[in-house]
């Protein structure tokens, strides 16, 4: 069983969880506990996520990721022969809270390490409480890659990245589409540092491969209307939308864009609407949108196989996950087995312990975690939403993959980290 402590309103509630606990946007103690006698300490990891907030979407594959992770660890009898205790921190999506939340687990609830955060604005508020802490954060979610400006949200030795940065989620796939649907391409994107760092590095190869750029905006959080952004992409001649949009902003503009009839001439590349995103979407608006990442509930390795029976049979035959959730299933898997290496939860220790680990049984197969610049090797798939699908099992088509994308290195002052 997974010892879970619940901190909600300053009350605390310790309780082990059974597989039958969920997750929602409020957290609730299950009412029967079962206890199961450890003879050691446990292992504390403080778990921050979008519990509740405008990523709450996200959040419960966020979290059933790492306590699925969490649950087969201790049911094979933990690590060192403790179990490990997830301690919650709810980031309500916004980063002054995970600034506090990663405060309190390190301060007052004496966590081990860290993992989650959602955002890479989250990430980037949770980066100076681990570097001056000296404890370890675990990153799960695709991102911007690594940049100097931007440390110590990245160029941190103790933040590691588990998630696909644009040389793999993106590079792989430019030639593909341009040759498929043309060189004009059209950039929008949410307004912060992830659709921006994207961007700049998709036009690196964009433009090494002959590619326009048409236009290039980016949009403040929580915009109702986008008919002159719409205007402005048909009067450009756009022949591809590459979208880094989030939220209910990506809800708003792709419905817009499709009752505008625009996606029957212009096609639309998402780096951000995975199966919780494209089944909000509904089939009507989604159907052709290309979308990549380095995991898809459909993808056929033997591996997410077994890692989507235990997820349906931990949380039900309609429960979603996705490249986050998978990255914190990663992420708990591979910290354990650094631990075990390293002999010890010290973070010098399991920061070596971490650098070229390799974890064998990664839902979308193999993960090594690069001990340069602590970013994940990963596979890439480049999907297609069907038209008139269902379902997740008949959401994606699947148009091309890579099982291993290098990063290109981080854009850091000193390397390895």
């Amino acid at each position: 069983m997974i010892k879970i402590t619940w901190r909600h309103d300053g009350v605390t509630r310790r309780g082990f969880l059974g597989a039958t606990a969920t997750v929602g946007a409020g957290i609730v103690a299950a009412p029967y506990i079962v206890r199961q006698a450890w003879a050691a300490t446990p292992i504390r990891i403080g778990v921050i996520s979008p519990l509740t907030g405008a990523w709450t979407v996200y959040g419960k594959a966020h979290f059933a990721g790492f306590e699925l992770a969490v649950d087969e660890i201790n049911k094979a009898g933990g690590v060192l022969g403790r179990p490990i205790e997830i301690v919650v921190g709810d980031s309500k999506t916004e980063p002054r809270i995970v600034v506090e939340q990663a405060n309190r687990l390190i301060r007052q609830e004496r966590v081990d390490l860290l993992a989650g955060t959602f955002s890479s604005a989250e990430r980037n508020a949770a980066g100076p409480v681990v570097q001056q802490s000296g404890k370890i954060l675990l990153y799960p979610t695709w991102y911007e890659g690594q940049s100097q400006e931007f440390f110590p949200g990245v160029c941190n030795k103790n933040i590691f990245m588990f998630g696909p940065e644009p040389s793999q989620q993106v590079w792989p796939h430019v030639e593909h589409v341009m040759k498929s649907h043309g060189k004009r391409f059209f950039l929008i994107g949410s307004d912060y540092a992830w659709p921006r760092e994207t961007n700049k590095m998709f036009k690196e190869k964009f433009q090494e491969l002959g590619g326009e750029v048409v236009g290039e905006v980016y949009i403040p959080f929580n915009t109702p209307q986008y008919e002159s952004v719409l205007r402005d992409i048909r009067n450009a001649k756009t022949e591809v939308v590459f979208h880094t949009l989030t939220g209910s902003d990506t809800v708003n503009f792709r419905r817009q864009f499709h009752a505008a009839g625009m996606s029957k001439d212009i096609a639309i590349w998402t780096v951000d609407d995975e199966e919780v995103v494209t089944s909000g979407l509904g089939p009507e608006v989604s159907a052709g949108t290309y979308v990549s990442f380095d995991y898809f509930m459909t993808i056929q390795h033997p591996n997410n196989k077994i890692f989507l029976e235990k997820f349906f049979a931990k949380y039900g035959k309609d429960a979603l996950m996705n490249t986050v959730g998978v990255g914190m299933y990663n992420a708990a898997h591979m910290a354990a087995l650094a631990i075990a290496k390293a002999g010890s939860t010290d973070t010098a220790k399991v920061r070596d312990a971490l650098k070229d680990l390799t974890f064998d049984g990664a839902p979308q197969g193999p993960v090594r975690m690069r001990g340069e610049d602590h970013q994940a090797v990963l596979p890439s798939y480049l999907m297609q939403v069907r038209q008139g699908w269902t379902g997740v099992s008949d959401m994606f088509e699947e148009v091309r993959s890579l099982q291993t994308v290098e990063p290109v290195p981080a854009k850091c002052k000193a390397l390895p980290l």
